[in-house]
């Protein structure tokens, strides 16, 4: 290749404010007419939603494509000139920046981003689909050299003579967690969602304690509950709202009694019946307005946490589910981030069953949003352990379907 780019002491990450240097070298042996050698650095989001109909025919493309940020410097300037043949080499430096520069208008929508200068999204890549729709995002960055070719006439072509590229991973720094984060640091980004449970039974009543109703006691609670002994009592879960990637959750179950609303003078058996725990990733994207209207896409999967369907575990006080049912690791994420066309978001899904008195309730809370960070190992970003993925483009053509739960289209005239 008579083009040639070279990254001195090229890293496998780069985070904001970082100073990538460099170096292009062009070789020829022959006589080369040229406009110019330049040397570009951008950031990019791309996206497309296909509808597919029938047998899989495709019925529509949507696309989207997004310049986050452009650098670009000029190394050779010719204006159509001879270059003698030889090997030639020119330096050059970029500044990574920490903010889309974009001025593209985007619709604020939910959950995208529409303001220009907000924070670079890492590097991403996913395809995913089902039998109605193809979805295929990335995020990417890249420094390209090209060798233009001389500019004639009025239509002057934009195709480079010859072209070279070399694609860098990023990181944000807002997704990087802190190593010198700890459990206690933790509960800084802790939130907590709580549900009161009124229980009326006869069962209430120590003398009455692990014995059935008859019928005729259950028809009289019926038709007389205000007559039945009382008890109350708060379940609530604390969960984070910042998790690194595969660590453990730290989630705690709270149960606390309200005795002094209670008609009972002892405080009943409350046991875990079932529990599971369930994490939402979705990746939405979107297509910018054409001929053809716009579209969006909203891709959830599924990833099972917990689950523990039959249980008689009693349960008082807090306890950290973590150390009860082993730890709660979200694993194979992606870090959380929102920009123009594309986005990734994560929320909690729990579901525990408890038993009171003969009493079965359900404390049930859904779409609780957290967000995932990158793991670093050390002390310097340069050790983050991170698997960036394949961009989408170099990824196999077929669309992975297994492991997607809903994919819901929304489209806009």
């Amino acid at each position: 290749m008579p083009l040639t780019i070279y990254i001195t002491d090229k890293r496998p990450c780069y985070f904001g404010n970082e100073t990538i240097r460099g170096r292009v070298v062009f070789e020829s042996t022959s006589i080369t007419n040229l406009h110019d050698i330049r040397v570009t650095f951008t950031g990019r989001s791309k996206a497309k939603v296909q509808k597919v109909k029938g047998a899989g025919a495709p019925a529509g493309n949507y696309r989207s494509r997004c310049a986050l940020f452009e650098k670009e410097k000029i190394l050779l300037h010719m204006n159509g000139e001879a270059l003698a043949p030889g090997k030639y080499e020119w330096p050059f430096e970029f500044e990574f920046p920490t903010a889309a520069q974009s001025s593209t208008k985007w619709p604020v929508k939910i959950p995208y981003r529409s303001d220009e200068n907000h924070p670079l999204p890492p590097t991403f890549a996913i395809q995913a689909g089902d039998e109605a729709r193809k979805v295929s995002c990335a995020i990417d960055y890249r420094i390209e050299a090209k060798v233009m070719k001389p500019q004639r006439g009025l239509f002057p072509s934009k195709a480079p003579l010859f072209s070279e590229e070399v694609r860098l991973n990023f990181m944000p720094d807002f997704a990087v967690s802190d190593p010198r984060e700890d459990d206690q640091t933790v509960q800084l980004y802790r939130q907590q969602k709580e549900q009161v449970f009124n229980i009326r039974s006869i069962l209430l009543l120590p003398e009455n304690k692990g014995r059935s109703l008859s019928v005729g006691e259950k028809i009289r609670g019926w038709f007389a509950p205000g007559q039945l002994p009382k008890f109350s009592f708060t379940a609530s879960l604390s969960y984070p709202t910042r998790v690194v990637q595969s660590t453990p959750l730290h989630c705690f179950l709270n149960i606390l009694p309200h005795m002094e609303d209670s008609s009972v003078t002892s405080h009943p058996d409350i046991f875990i019946k079932s529990v599971s725990i369930t994490a939402i990733s979705q990746t939405a994207a979107r297509a910018a307005p054409s001929i053809k209207g716009a579209i969006s896409a909203e891709l959830d999967d599924k990833i099972e946490i917990l689950s523990r369907p039959s249980l008689h575990m009693p349960v008082s006080g807090t306890v950290n589910l973590g150390q009860a049912f082993g730890p709660l690791v979200l694993r194979h994420t992606d870090v959380s981030f929102r920009t123009f066309n594309i986005c990734r978001t994560y929320r909690l899904c729990t579901s525990i069953s408890f038993e009171c008195a003969g009493k079965t309730n359900e404390f049930k809370l859904v779409d609780l949003p957290f967000e995932v960070v990158a793991k670093v190992e050390g002390s310097e970003k340069k050790d983050l352990a991170y698997q960036f993925p394949r961009p989408v483009e170099d990824a196999p053509p077929a669309y992975a379907s297994s492991s997607v739960d809903s994919l819901r289209s929304v489209e806009e005239v």
